[in-house]
């Protein structure tokens, strides 16, 4: 069960770090960067890939 919330949360960051380089590093002409929405994502993810990495190797919360 551990593994497969790990593995939850890893596809998750993955989601989000893809979400971040479609829309922040390819924006359209009209709609600058938001740089508040980017660090945002970037901290989720950092979030997330902890949250990955202490299930995976404690086993358990």
């Amino acid at each position: 069960m551990q593994k497969v919330i790990s593995e939850f949360f890893l596809d998750g960051a993955k989601i989000i770090f893809g979400s971040l380089v479609v829309g922040a590093f390819m924006p359209t002409a009209q709609a600058p960067i938001s740089w508040i929405t980017v660090m945002v994502g970037i901290f989720i993810m950092i979030a997330f890939l902890v949250i990955a990495g202490i299930i995976s190797k404690k086993g358990g919360w």
